[in-house]
Parts: C-alpha cells; structure tokens; sequence
C-alpha cells in the first residue's frame, strides 16, 4: 500500500473517529459535481453540499442534469416556472427563441425550513428539455467554428458561466454549485466551462473507476473533445480537481474507523489515477483530494425522499419514502453527517 493510499485512510478514520475539518473556507468560486456515470450520488452530494456550504456562505446552485432530481429534491417536487433550459437557449440560439428571464433562481429555505439559519441559497431548477440541448448547441458552435469565428465559439461555451454569474451578482451569492448530467455532451460541457474546480464522485465499483479514468482524461488529453473546444474557443482553462469523492465505501463493521477490503481496493485504484493526472489537482499532495464516505443506504434514500439535509437526520426517527416504506435513521447517520461536513470543509 501506498503512503498516499495510507494517508488517505489515516485521514478516513480521523473524520469518522473524531470529525476531524479543515478550517477556512472555499477555495474558488464555482463548482461542479460530475461523473460520466449515473447512480455514483451526484444529486444527493449536490444537495447535502448545498446544504453544508449554506451555513456559512451564500450559495447559487444549479441543476444542469436532464432528470432534475436535484430540482425535485431542493424544491420539494414544486412546479418552477422558469428553469435554466430558459436561461440557457436564447443565450446559446439568440433572441428569436425567447427573452432571458429576469429571475430564475428560487430561495431554498422557502421550500426547505432546514434551509433556514444559515446564509442565502438559491436554486436554479433544471429542465428535461436539456436532453435534446446537445444537438442546438453544437449545431451552434459549428457554425460558429465554420466562419473562424472564435469569440462567438467562447460566448457559446461560456454562457452557462455567464448567467451564473449574472444571477450570483443579482442574488448576492459568494459561490457556485451545479449538479451534472452522467452525459458529457451539454449541460455538462458547459459545467465544466463554468467551474473553477470539480467534485467527483466515485462509486467503490469497477463502472466508476473506468469512468473516473474517462473523465480526468478527457481533462487533460489535449486531443479530447473537451479541450479541442477549449482551443477553438482561444484557450479556456480546465477546472481543476477539488476533490475525488468515494462513495459507497464498506466499513468491516458500524464500529469500524477502516475500509473493507474491497473499498480498499477501489481506493488504491482511484490514487492511482489521481496520481497520473496530478496537473490537475489542486493540491500537491493529492492524498488531501481523495475523501472516502460510507454507504449512506437508507440515510440518503430519506434525505432525498424527505428533502432533509443528512445533517438534520435525527438518530432513531422514523421516515415514510417511496411506496410506503417506513425507514430508521440508525447511529451510523454521525459518520456520514461527519465525512460530509470534512467534504464541505476541504473544497
């Protein structure tokens, strides 16, 4: 085993054992939390981030993920009137397709009581039209691209970070937060335009790594959709890496303050990645990037059910979800609420 694979343990055993922080506070202004992979807890690290960041820093987050579970989550299944879809096409079409709404953020706390006591959060909802998004906008960046036009190729790519900034600025928010589609092509391409860093999160499972090893090479590999773009664009810089996320670990048992073996496993693999594509990373011992947190299994069914911040899980209380069923916040919710609020605390 590595002494970076050790240090990251070591650190996993110092968040759960005693709730070990960073302290300060975030590192850059805008981020986004991508895999090119469904099923890894995006949507559910987005919202409890969202949550976590709040308490100390306004926040604007967005999503950008064609399923809205996010949406569904932050703004408790609320009908939006206005969504990012809106923003986004007369920004990427022009004019003709519509004007550029006004408001588009909605405040959290007014849907989530949880919310509240913290600093401002806003939310933009996403919108299933973003499936079909891909098409118009590269549609659009090629004719842009056919006349050598490289200026209108950079407002194409940065109009995602161009109306969250302007929204930010109107709702006095200090950092940014979007939710990705699994999808590179899109809303996640312009994430990536529009954040200063990334949060991936990587399941414990052989899919997440080939797909964490997909994602950091198509950050630096100059030959790569991503920054071909970057390049026709006049040079846009890469977000770096705020953080490699393992979700889903296994602990031997609730006690345990170690990884099972399997967990261990996938770790070691994810350093190993990590340690290939250190350019990207923002610090230089990239053991400090690397977060591990447990399997949430019901604790986060009913944080996303119930639109209440893991956080604010009470041990021992019972929760009605999907179809029914009743579920119990047992102890093991402390180590999570812990390891999240460590996530939070290092970005």
């Amino acid at each position: 085993m590595s002494s970076l694979v050790e240090n990251v343990l070591k650190r996993y055993a110092e968040v759960v054992e005693d709730g070990y922080v960073v302290e300060g506070g975030p590192r850059f202004k805008s981020y986004a939390v991508s895999n090119l992979r469904g099923g890894v807890g995006k949507s559910t690290m987005s919202f409890n981030l969202a949550y976590e960041i709040s308490r100390k820093n306004s926040l604007l987050v967005a999503d950008l993920c064609p399923q809205c579970n996010l949406t569904e989550t932050i703004l408790k299944g609320a009908h939006a009137k206005v969504t990012i879809a809106n923003a986004l096409t007369p920004k990427m079409l022009g004019p003709a397709f519509g004007d550029m709404p006004e408001d588009i953020s909605y405040r959290v706390s007014s849907y989530i009581d949880d919310f509240k006591g913290g600093k401002a959060c806003f939310a933009i909802p996403g919108d299933p039209e973003l499936f079909a998004f891909p098409s118009s906008m590269y549609q659009q960046l090629q004719v842009a691209l056919s006349r050598g036009e490289p200026k209108a190729v950079r407002t194409l790519l940065t109009s995602l970070h161009s109306i969250m900034n302007e929204e930010a600025k109107d709702k006095k928010c200090e950092i940014l937060l979007m939710d990705t589609s699994p999808f590179y092509a899109g809303g996640t391409h312009l994430a990536w335009c529009a954040a200063d860093a990334l949060i991936i999160p990587v399941r414990v499972d052989e899919h997440s790594i080939e797909s964490l090893n997909l994602t950091l090479d198509m950050l630096s590999n100059k030959s790569k959709d991503f920054n071909m773009w970057n390049d026709r664009a006049g040079g846009l810089n890469s977000p770096k890496i705020a953080a490699i996320v393992m979700t889903m670990a296994g602990s031997k048992s609730q006690l345990s303050s170690t990884p099972g073996k399997a967990s261990q496993m996938y770790i070691e693999r994810a350093v190993k990645l990590a340690e290939k594509h250190r350019n990207l990373f923002v610090n230089e011992d990239i053991s400090n990037a690397i977060v591990v947190t447990d399997d949430f299994v019901s604790s986060g069914q009913i944080s996303g059910a119930e639109s209440i911040p893991i956080s604010q899980l009470k041990v021992g209380r019972f929760h009605t979800v999907s179809e029914g069923k009743r579920l119990q916040v047992n102890k093991s919710v402390t180590r999570y609420q812990r390891q999240l609020r460590y996530l939070a605390s290092i970005l």
